[in-house]
Parts: structure tokens; C-alpha cells; sequence
């Protein structure tokens, strides 16, 4: 008889996630933002160091994957919550692995799901299998609307999501539309993976628009006075004001850690969450 065991697979970087409700078994969906300056990787992770990264290339065509997973055990997905319920005190809120400490949208943006362009998420990951947990938290951060500060906690950086399984099962990523396997995890002792989109690990100091590791777009306009003296101005969280139909009419919203280190900073966009939306992501 074959053993247990469980898959884990680590979401972080510029994505959104949510449960999908209207469709029965529901299932959840991790839509990827497209962005010139984050790139969209495996991390494979071995006895807690990296082990290899390799890179996902999309057809724009067939953006809808899924992750399919051989024998799993039981059907559907949850989340890990703890203590009181409803939203929790960002603050004060004492259980580390609770999802909710995933970045509504929803807190931060009156009707956000009326405004958002699911169709813009490419590839969409599909999973129907596990349980999602926050795997990391951010340091504290300040939330800064309209140039106002305010204490704001913290966010989840990384979300992960346990899939328990019969041990010699495989796991794989397949374009839903061709069933394309795209990628195959090794199902290795002491390996987890992480499905990331994030900027070049690399840094670049040669100034702004100097290429990958300097958060700043290839065609973005020089800086002006005012964005210079912006305190969003490249803070990763302001990406996803490229998903918004009118981005302009929005209020300008980012974060910063309350310690004195320098931004942009990955974990101050961490995955956001879109719970108000209950169907499926755009097709």
C-alpha cells in the first residue's frame, strides 16, 4: 500500500486569487498579472534551499491551466482560518497561517469586482484539490491613500496551498483547451514548490528604466517632479492598478514596511486576494 503524503505548492508575487462559487465542485483560481519586469516561475525547493527555477512561457491563446493532481486525497478546496470570524484585525491577529491575511481587494477599493477585467490575467491556474493557508506574513506595513499614512499590519507574502495525496501519484500543470502538460513536479522527499511572478532577483542600479530588477516599466514616461516626490510611485502594489478598466479614477493606494528598509519590495504586493467575486475569472 502506498504511503501519504502531501504536495505543497507556495504562491507569491503579482497575482490574484479567489474561490470560484458558482461552480459545483468549487475550486479555486490564481490569476497572473502580466507585467514586463516580473516573470513568471517554478521555484522548486529542496531541504528548504532553491534547487531549480524554471520559467513559464504562456500562450495568450490557451491562458486557462490547471493543476492536475493524481490521487488525491478527498475532492474540493478550503481555507485555513483560525479565531474570530469574518475579517481580521491585521494588527492584533495572533494565528500566523490563516488565509485572511491575503490582501483583499475588496477592503481597499469600493466595488472592486465591477471594476476589474478578469480577461487580463494570463495564465489562469486552476485548483481543485487542498487546502490554502497564508505560508509567510510581511513585516508591519503602513497603508498610504492620497499621500495620507495610516498603520495597516500585515499581509500575507506568500499563500500556499497542501494538497494531501496516495505518495507515487504525479502532479502536473495542462492547458485546459489542448490538456498540454506544461510542467511536472518531481515528487521528491522534502520538496515544495513555489509558483511565483516576481521581479528579476538581480538588482539594477544604473537608474530608472535600466532593465530587469528595477521595478519600473520599459515605455513608462521619465519621472517627472511629481512622481519623484509620489510615494507609490514604484511600489509593486500599484501594478495592479493595470487590471482596472479606468485606473485614472482610482484612488492611489500602496504600502510600505514600517522599518527602514528600501522599496520596491515583493512583499508589499505579496498575492492579493478578490473574494467578493464568485464566478469564474473572465474568459
Amino acid at each position: 500500500m502506498w504511503p501519504l503524503t502531501t504536495f505543497t505548492i507556495g504562491f507569491r508575487g503579482l497575482m490574484v486569487i479567489h474561490k470560484v462559487e458558482t461552480v459545483e465542485p468549487n475550486f479555486f483560481e490564481i490569476g497572473v498579472v502580466h507585467d514586463d519586469l516580473h516573470f513568471l516561475r517554478i521555484n522548486t525547493i529542496k531541504n528548504g534551499v532553491v534547487a531549480a527555477i524554471d520559467f513559464l512561457e504562456v500562450n495568450a491563446e490557451h491562458r486557462i491551466w490547471n493543476l492536475e493532481v493524481d490521487n488525491a486525497i478527498g475532492s474540493g478546496v478550503g481555507t485555513y482560518t483560525q479565531g474570530e470570524s469574518g475579517s481580521i484585525d491585521r494588527e492584533r491577529h495572533q494565528y500566523e497561517r490563516d488565509f485572511r491575511w491575503i490582501t483583499e481587494l475588496g477592503e481597499l477599493f469600493e466595488n472592486v469586482e465591477e471594476k476589474i477585467d478578469t480577461t487580463k490575467f494570463s495564465p489562469v491556474l486552476r485548483i481543485r484539490n487542498g487546502l490554502f493557508s497564508t505560508r509567510a506574513k510581511s513585516a508591519e506595513l503602513v497603508k498610504i491613500v492620497d499621500g495620507a499614512s495610516e498603520p495597516f499590519g500585515s499581509i500575507a507574502a506568500v499563500v500556499a496551498c497542501d494538497v494531501p495525496m496516495i505518495a507515487g501519484g504525479a502532479v502536473r500543470i495542462v492547458e485546459e483547451a489542448t490538456g498540454r502538460t506544461l510542467f511536472t513536479f518531481d515528487m521528491d522527499e522534502n520538496t515544495i514548490y513555489e509558483f511565483g511572478n516576481t521581479p528579476a532577483e538581480v538588482p539594477n542600479h544604473a537608474g530608472p528604466h535600466a532593465g530587469p530588477g528595477h521595478d519600473h516599466d520599459d515605455d513608462a514616461p521619465p519621472h517627472d517632479h511629481a512622481e519623484a516626490t509620489d510615494p507609490c510611485s514604484d511600489e509593486h502594489f500599484k501594478r495592479y492598478y493595470k487590471l482596472f478598466r479606468e485606473p485614472e479614477s482610482e484612488i492611489s493606494v500602496c504600502f510600505k514596511k514600517v522599518s527602514a528598509h528600501p522599496a520596491p519590495d515583493p512583499a508589499t504586493c505579496g498575492a492579493a486576494g478578490l473574494g467578493g467575486l464568485k464566478g469564474p475569472f473572465g474568459d
